[in-house]
Parts: C-alpha cells; structure tokens; sequence
C-alpha cells in the first residue's frame, strides 16, 4: 500500500495545482496508498475512486458499512473483477477517500477508445476506470488527475472493444431493411445515406431471409455514422422515404 503512494507523491511533485485525483479500484490497494500520501501532503485534495458497476464491492461495502463480498462479478474490466475488498484497505477508504462512483461498461469502453484516438494510449478496461469516471463529475472541476493503471490487453481484444465502443458512441450503426426485389431499389437506399453522408462499410444480400422470398429481398446494411443524433436522422429519413428497418446494433 505505501509503495503505492508513490503514485501521489509523483503526482503532486509534477502538478501544483490539483483538485481532484481519480483512481482505478480493485481491492483497493492503489487507492488506499495514494489517499494515504495524497492527503498527507495536500489535505484538501479530494480523492475519488472509480468502480465497475459489475464489480463494485467497495461502493457496497460503504453503504453496508462494513467489509462486504459480492455474489458474482460481471465486467469487461478483468483487472478489478474483485468480490470483495481487503479489510485493512476497506478501513482506509472509509477514511481517506471521499467518493467512489461507478461506471458501466459502456462507460468504459468508450473510454478506452477515448484514450486511443486522443491522447495515442492503449489500456485496459481496469486502467481506464479513472477516464470513465470523468462522466460522473461536475463540469466545474477542472484540475483533475486521473491515474491511469494499467495496458495489460491483447491484440484481438482490442479490435473487439473497438467495435463495441464505436457502436457505444454511436459511430456504427447496423441495420435490416426489406425492399422488392427489382432494379432500382438498392439505389434508393444507397442515396439516401449517401445524401446524409453515412459512409456504408458493410452490405449483405439475402433473399433466404424474408417471408415472400420470391418478392422481397433483405439487405443488412453497416454504416459509419457521427454519432447517435446522426443514426436518429438516418432512420428517420429512411422511415419518411417509406422504409421500414430494424435496428440490429
């Protein structure tokens, strides 16, 4: 625990001015150390710590106020899938921490992706924690550190968190649509999303699929999109053009 404080000490020697320090929490053992030398040094600064909503056994165990042990933990985030916390570092965040906010996986994957594309960085779900639980502050906190803890992630796993994040944000966006089956009808679609600029990454046709096969044929089409106001306007401009689809992701 003490040689984690460090991390704070590191933290404040780099840094004058910081209000708010969030951490990643597991069974609390970076936490602890950093509230411990964080406010030893700064006794104003506030200490955050940040928990899956599937793994949240120290969010628990305040409100129960005492050491509590999960059922089950179910999160993306493998590095703090802890049941429950230790007893020594339980007593130290009662005392030294000043809030523990959760987040979803969703939250955390579009950290992650966050990460990548701004600031270059590849970490895992447990690391971006911290990044994640930004969401849950007041936007007047602006001196805030987040402490990133770990990039312990393979390859095919991060092609898949990528995917999803982008589904998450918005960024893709999947979907069935049926439409006769004659000439001219893919075209109407394809303009359609052409004039809203959504870039097709994916098409499959397939006549095996609908119940008049003889008459109908269902595309399931993959967009990239802007955003989720951008895939509202997409379905609702395919909705007024007389296309009825169904949302796949």
């Amino acid at each position: 625990m003490l040689g984690q404080g460090t991390v704070a000490l590191e933290v404040l020697k780099e840094l004058d001015d910081v209000d708010k320090i969030l951490v990643p929490i597991g069974g609390g053992g970076l936490i602890s150390g950093i509230a411990l030398a964080a406010k030893m040094l700064k006794p104003g600064i506030k200490i955050i710590g940040v928990e899956p909503e599937g793994a949240c056994c120290i969010a628990r165990s305040l409100d129960e106020n005492k050491v509590t042990e999960l059922k089950k933990v179910d999160t993306m985030a493998d590095g703090v899938a802890v049941k429950k916390p230790g007893d020594l570092t339980f007593e130290v965040i009662k005392e030294f921490v000043d809030e523990v906010v959760t987040v979803s996986d969703s939250d955390i994957l579009e950290a992650i992706l966050l990460l990548m594309e701004r600031h270059k960085m590849i970490t895992e779900g447990a690391g971006a924690l911290s990044v994640a639980g930004l969401k849950k502050l007041a936007p007047e906190d602006k001196n805030v550190v987040c402490v990133i803890s770990g990039g312990n992630i393979d390859i095919s796993t991060i092609s898949a968190i990528i995917n999803r994040a982008l589904v998450s944000r918005g960024r893709q966006f999947c979907f069935t649509v049926n439409l006769p089956d004659k000439p001219g009808e893919l075209l109407n679609v394809a303009k359609i999303l052409a004039d809203l600029r959504a870039n097709v990454i994916k098409l499959e046709h397939n006549q095996s699929k609908v119940m008049d096969r003889f008459k109908l044929v269902q595309l399931e089409i993959t967009v990239e999109t802007n955003g989720h106001d951008h895939v509202h306007l997409i379905q609702k401009e395919l909705k007024k053009h007389g296309f009825e689809i169904i949302k796949i992701y």
